[in-house]
């Protein structure tokens, strides 16, 4: 069986690897002029593909085995090549509150596979639904607002002694206007948050329930767990991770890790050593086209950068490249493989 030749979109993933990788050589600057001039659309797949960046040094100092020695899957984002330049150039130092502000500027546009805004959000009374691929910023009554992530969904029910929202699935930032009489209160699987006046996120994806805390403080309970363990007051910068078996556990981040769980909320995925297989399950939550890995030698491979959410294509595109394998497209599924795998 002969395999398919790769596309324009592949081999210009692999030239953005190399060139972020080290500087070219003389034949391979040739080589790189040669298919350039060979095409008009190459260029315009190269500049789509640089508007990323390759940390290859990083994700060899990440590899944990040293016979590791084959390059490890590099970042990238979906982002114009002009945003990406300026992103480069002058990094903006944000706080998690102003990140969140920045963010609530997608309460006009939601997050779609093609880019384009989609109107698919649906109100229900009290209960707010976000699709695949969408990002939605909900504005409530009392002058506290929700960012709702991919398929998620939540039910508002403000009373006079409280004001309660049930995280039904999927996650969710809440930026909480202070009301001393009335607690702000999430439930997500039998869990309660409960803050007065505070910026924090709730992930209920996985077995587990996360909360983050930017601002403020929140009190975690869990009425499944006996003794001490089944409240936790969680702070600014801290993370509760709550099991089935272990209960809460509560543990400090840094502002970058915080950025990076919640990178979601500028339409972004970001990754720092999780495993391939862990990286393509987040990024399916995001597309409806689906990323299977058929070799499982590439599902442990590192993965650390920052992807756009809904571009299932060019994760798959750059992953293939800088593994040494390649992205195939069967119907409405990509497939990641060995290159020239059967």
């Amino acid at each position: 069986m002969t395999p398919n030749p790769p596309t324009i979109d592949s081999v210009a993933a692999e030239w953005a690897v190399r060139l972020s990788a080290d500087p070219l050589s003389v034949e391979e600057q040739q080589a790189l002029d040669e298919w350039l001039n060979a095409d008009t659309r190459h260029r315009g797949a190269l500049i789509r593909a640089r508007a990323a960046w390759v940390d290859l040094d990083r994700l060899a100092a990440l590899s944990a085995h040293p016979s590791a020695s084959a390059p490890t899957v590099a970042a990238s984002s979906a982002l114009s090549a002009a945003c990406e330049a300026r992103r480069l150039e002058s990094p903006p130092v944000a706080s998690s509150s102003r990140r969140f502000f920045l963010a609530a500027g997608l309460a006009a546009i939601s997050l779609t596979g093609t880019g384009v805004a989609a109107w698919r959000f649906r109100r229900r009374g009290d209960i707010y639904e976000t699709a695949v691929g969408e990002i939605r910023r909900i504005p409530l009554s009392d002058g506290s607002a929700i960012l709702l992530d991919t398929d998620t969904r939540a039910e508002v029910r403000f009373a006079k002694a409280d004001r309660t929202v049930e995280l039904v699935r999927g996650q969710g930032l809440f930026e909480v206007a202070k009301d001393a009489v009335r607690p702000f209160i999430v439930l997500a699987r039998g869990i309660s948050v409960r803050a007065v006046g505070t910026v924090f996120a709730v992930r209920a994806v996985d077995q587990d329930v996360k909360v983050t805390v930017t601002e403020g403080v929140v009190e975690v309970a869990d009425p499944g767990t006996s003794g001490s363990a089944a409240l936790e007051r969680v702070g600014a910068d801290e993370r509760a991770v709550v099991s089935a078996s272990q209960g809460i556990r509560v543990q400090r981040v840094s502002a970058a890790q915080i950025d990076r769980n919640l990178a979601w909320r500028d339409g972004m995925l970001s990754f720092d050593g999780d495993t391939l297989s862990d990286a393509v399950k987040e990024i399916n939550r995001h597309n409806t086209r689906q990323i299977l890995i058929d070799d499982p030698a590439l599902a442990g491979r590192p993965v650390v950068g920052v992807f756009r959410a809904t571009n299932a294509e060019g994760f798959a595109e750059t992953v293939a490249a800088a593994l040494g394998a390649e992205s195939a497209v069967e119907g409405d599924t990509l497939h990641l493989r060995a290159r020239n795998a059967r």
